[in-house]
């Protein structure tokens, strides 16, 4: 008979740690080169802060100060699912920038270590899930942009995507398992879905593999009870729904950038959207360009990563109809196949198709990583120095990407379209002096300005967003997402006009000021023009067309 002493069951989970950490070594090395690379990003500060980041930060803090918001400020779809979370961060860490971005920080090590056991479950192999892991860890430089900063749920939503794919295997390795783990699918569904409709790039290929494989003794019950989670987790939407349903199904199926690009005269029929697909999106997601440019990196070597991810996605299809293969491999590697056509399809029947930044493929970009890290371990077969080879030409070509935009810096990484919107941080504080040297904490401006100064000032600050910021002169009611902040401009006795990147503005401003008898001084701060010592409030609306509401 074996003697257990206290020592030896001190041993056990030494013993189990070690053996851990033996099998999972190379995932515990890139794991540290993904969070490097990150706190790179962020020390250089290579991702600038803009107001569709501050809105979700002022949005935490209205949370921590008693507001419920159901959506993003000023529409009915992207869920405040990030902006909880990052009220959370504010707990822990303060109301600052590095707050927010420590937050997404910890989402994205929620993401590679789900990347792993994705790839780990379907293979057993540490090798291919260490692979699709540096592929996540160092991603094309789109990838490293929407999961640093964040418009709204998008890094959520990778992180509840691999947690539905995650449950729905454990789901199709034991259908008789309990409720729970068919109540946490659907609540994961549920919150996905309030956050964005971008879920269902795990949602409905699960739920498609799972009605499939149980199609002889489907459990209905327990289909209840996902149910039942699902409508847990979207509550938030559905109280939207009761509150404003065409508002709410307007923009969560497209309605309001259709009609922002019917506006601007961009086709946006199925060619239009299959021209964004291949001419933008797909070049994006690969990393062959950066969401906010048209330049292409290195376009030679760029065809051949296209060349080889697509070769990963062959692959994949052709394993999953191989009968030889194990059957719990074929059906997870559905799953993830079926999560690239559900969204593809959806992107060219959608309005969203016609954005050409590749944000709304982002969460194709895992899977991608975990299908190509398995296809790689099957190149060692037939010759063992392809593995290191192909994986080190892929991530040398990400890294180009990324180091290329940081040393371009204006504008780094930047989710603005064009430079008249972009607006470096240097000159923050030197305006705030300058505004509270002449006593004025209200003012009229642009929404890329607003918002991202309330934040920075704790709201001491406040500017109305009604002054247009494109080429054009256009201007739309969308841009004003928070009303109170202009009301609280329109009341205000004294007020500034300040202008950022648009030298044809102030001219439009400085004529239409002379056309009222009123002859403001003017002071240029970096991009920023500040037309001030204004004899009275005076609104947009009384120079003329400047803020044309579509």
């Amino acid at each position: 008979m074996v003697e257990v002493t206290q020592q030896s069951l001190r041993a056990v989970p030494q013993t189990w740690l070690m053996s851990l950490l033996r099998t999972h070594s190379l995932f515990a090395a890139v794991l540290l080169v993904g969070v490097g690379f990150k706190a790179l990003l962020l020390a250089t500060g290579s991702v600038s802060f803009h107001s569709d980041e501050a809105i979700l930060a002022l949005m935490a803090r209205h949370i921590l100060q008693g507001e419920w918001p159901l959506f993003f400020y000023g529409q009915g779809y992207m869920g405040a699912l990030d902006a909880y979370l990052i009220a959370l961060g504010f707990l822990a860490f303060g109301q600052t920038v590095l707050a927010v971005r420590l937050v997404h920080l910890a989402l994205y090590v929620g993401i590679l270590v789900s990347t792993y056991v994705l790839a780990y479950r379907i293979r057993r192999d540490s090798r291919a899930a260490a692979a699709a892991v540096l592929l996540m860890a160092l991603p094309p430089v789109m990838v490293s942009l929407y999961t640093t900063a964040s418009l709204g749920n998008y890094i959520v939503t990778l992180l509840l995507n691999n947690l539905i794919f995650l449950t729905g295997w454990r789901i199709l390795s034991d259908p008789e398992a309990g409720w729970g783990r068919w109540l946490l699918l659907g609540v994961l569904a549920g919150l996905g879905w309030w956050g964005m409709a971008l879920i269902v790039t795990s949602a409905v290929p699960v739920a498609l593999v799972l009605a499939w494989h149980l199609r002889r003794r489907l459990p209905w019950r327990r289909v209840a009870v996902a149910g039942l989670g699902f409508v847990l987790g979207a509550l938030p939407w559905l109280i939207g729904m009761a509150l404003d349903l065409d508002m709410v199904l307007g923009d969560t199926f497209g309605t309001r950038i259709s009609d922002a690009m019917e506006l601007a005269g961009v086709d946006t029929g199925l060619a239009g959207r299959v021209l964004s697909l291949v001419v933008f999106n797909l070049p994006a997601l690969f990393g062959l360009r950066p969401s906010w440019s048209a330049e292409w990196y290195l376009l030679p070597v760029g065809l051949i990563v296209c060349a080889l991810y697509l070769a990963a996605l062959w692959w994949a299809a052709r394993t999953v109809r191989d009968r030889s293969q194990p059957l719990p491999d074929r059906r997870l590697l559905a799953m993830l196949l079926g999560g690239w056509g559900i969204l593809v399809v959806a992107f060219l029947l959608s309005p969203f198709g016609i954005d050409p930044t590749g944000r709304y493929l982002l969460p194709l970009y895992p899977l991608l990583a975990v299908l190509t890290g398995l296809w790689l371990t099957t190149l060692a077969t037939a010759r063992r120095w392809l593995f290191p080879a192909v994986l080190a030409l892929l991530v040398a070509y990400n890294l180009y990407g990324n180091v290329h935009a940081m040393l371009e810096n204006p504008p780094g990484l930047t989710t603005q379209f064009g430079l008249i919107s972009h607006l470096p941080h240097e000159y923050d504080d030197e305006l705030i002096a300058f505004l509270d040297s002449l006593g004025v904490d209200r003012a009229y401006g642009n929404y890329w300005m607003a918002y991202r100064f309330a934040f920075l000032t704790h709201e001491r600050l406040i500017i109305a967003p009604l002054l247009p910021y494109k080429a054009d002169l256009s201007y739309t009611l969308a841009d004003d997402r928070y009303p109170a902040y202009s009301e609280a401009v329109q009341n205000a006795g004294k007020v500034v006009y300040i202008t950022s990147n648009h030298p044809q503005l102030d001219d439009v401003l400085r004529a239409r000021f002379a056309e009222l008898g009123i002859e403001p001084r003017e002071r240029q701060i970096g991009p920023y023009t500040v037309f001030y010592d204004l004899p009275r409030n005076v609104h947009p609306e009384e120079l003329g067309a400047l803020a044309d509401a579509d």
